[in-house]
């Protein structure tokens, strides 16, 4: 069996979680969806060990995965931009102080409300850090 689920399901990824609380699970779902919705074209696999999942296309580095990762903690989830500290943030929901990453943690359905659009424009910033390199 792959270790990875290429282009996974709401169902699938539902399943690989299965052992995270019920809040985890639905604001990972709505999270996952905002990222297709924002670029539905974006290449995404998840892996089976973890529930994580990897969004990018051959323009983000190595073998295509280095764009975001969503991933599903014990009381929040977290997407994390490989590039993060090369975006703008005006709402100031990036975390983090490595070199490059950033992370935005989203600890309940409401946040994610709250967050959704500053969520939406850092995706869209994003994909968009390669085009003109």
């Amino acid at each position: 069996m792959s270790e990875i689920i290429e282009s996974a399901t709401d169902e699938q990824i539902e399943e690989l979680l299965q052992g995270k609380s019920d809040v985890v699970r639905q604001v990972y779902i709505k999270t996952h969806r905002l990222i297709l919705e924002t670029l539905p074209e974006v290449a995404h696999a998840t892996e089976r060990k973890d529930g994580s999942t990897w969004y990018g296309t051959r323009q983000y580095g190595y073998d295509g995965w280095g764009m975001a990762a969503l991933n599903a903690h014990a009381k929040w989830v977290s997407l994390a931009l490989v590039r993060g500290a090369d975006l703008e943030d005006p709402s100031g929901i990036l975390e983090g102080t490595g070199k490059k990453m950033r992370h935005v943690k989203v600890r309940s359905l409401e946040q994610f409300e709250e967050r959704r659009d500053a969520v939406r424009g850092l995706i869209q910033a994003a994909s968009r850090l390669n085009e003109s390199s």
